[in-house]
C-alpha cells in the first residue's frame, strides 16, 4: 500500500488525538492517592454534655436547689464548673446524689470555711438531723466531705463529734499507730479543742503529746480517773462532747 503525505498527516493526527484522550481520561476517572482518613479511621469525638431543665450541667444528677428548712446535708463536692463536680457525682452515684446552685439556695456554708462561696455544690440529703450525715462524714469514704445546716448565715461546718455516740469513737493514746479512721477523729478532736479556746496546736490528725496535755487538763478538772489521764476513751469522749459542743449552734 502506498502512503502519500495526506495519509501520513492523518495517521499522526489520529495518534495525537488518542494520546490526548487517554491523558484526559486518566485525570478525570483515575483513582486518587490512598488516604488514612476514611470513615473507619477518623478519631471519635467525645460527646459534649447535653444539659436539660432538671440537669443543666449534664452531670447525670438532678439540680435541686434547697431553702433554709433547718435540715442538714452532706456536701460531697463544690466548685465553679462541670468538670470539678463530675467526680463528686460519680463517686456518690449510688447514694441519690444531687447538686444545687448556691446563689439560688439557702444562704449557708457549702464550701470551705472563711472562703468565697462556690457556684455549685454536690450533696446528699437533706437529712432531718445531724446523726445520719455525720455517721457518713466520720467514715473513710467521706473523710473529705462536710456536713452543713440549712440555716441562714451559718459560717462553720457541723462538728460531727457532737452527733456520734462516744462508744463508737476510737480510743486514742500518744504514740498510737493511727489509721485513716483514727485520723478523722483526731482531727475532729483537735478542731473541737481549738473551738473551745484550749490551743492543742496545729490540726494534724496525730494524737501528739501537746493534744494529750490539753485533754489531761480537762480530765483533771472534771474528776476523771487519773489512770486515764492523756487517753481518750468513751468516758473522756463523752466529757469532751458535752463540754465542747455547748459552743456550737447547728
Amino acid at each position: 500500500m502506498r502512503w502519500d503525505a495526506r495519509g501520513t498527516v492523518a495517521l499522526l493526527v489520529s495518534a495525537l488525538v488518542g494520546v490526548t484522550a487517554g491523558v484526559i481520561v486518566g485525570f478525570t476517572t483515575g483513582s486518587s492517592a490512598p488516604s488514612n482518613a476514611g470513615p473507619d479511621d477518623r478519631p471519635s469525638s467525645t460527646p459534649s454534655a447535653s444539659g436539660s431543665a432538671t440537669d443543666p450541667l449534664g452531670l447525670g444528677a438532678p439540680l435541686e436547689n434547697i431553702d433554709c428548712n433547718g435540715k442538714t446535708i452532706l456536701v460531697v463536692g463544690w466548685g465553679e464548673t462541670r468538670g470539678v463536680l463530675t467526680n463528686a457525682v460519680e463517686y456518690n452515684r449510688d447514694a441519690d446524689v444531687k447538686y444545687l446552685e448556691v446563689a439560688k439556695s439557702c444562704n449557708t456554708l457549702y464550701g470551705a470555711e472563711r472562703q468565697a462561696p462556690p457556684t455549685y455544690a454536690v450533696y446528699l440529703g437533706p437529712f432531718d438531723s445531724t446523726s445520719e450525715p455525720c455517721a457518713l462524714r466520720m467514715s473513710i469514704d467521706h473523710s473529705r466531705d462536710v456536713v452543713t445546716s440549712l440555716k441562714p448565715g451559718v459560717k462553720i461546718h457541723v462538728q460531727c463529734l457532737c452527733s456520734v455516740e462516744p462508744a463508737a469513737m476510737p480510743e486514742l493514746n500518744v504514740g498510737m499507730a493511727a489509721d485513716t479512721r483514727d485520723g478523722i477523729y483526731i482531727r475532729a478532736l483537735q478542731r473541737l479543742l481549738v473551738d473551745m479556746g484550749l490551743k492543742p496546736g496545729p490540726i494534724t490528725g496525730e494524737y501528739n503529746p501537746r493534744t494529750a496535755a490539753v485533754v489531761k487538763r480537762l480530765q483533771r478538772v472534771n474528776a476523771i480517773d487519773p489512770e486515764l489521764y492523756g487517753r481518750v476513751e468513751a468516758q473522756t469522749w463523752r466529757l469532751l462532747r458535752d463540754r465542747g459542743c455547748l459552743n456550737y449552734d447547728f
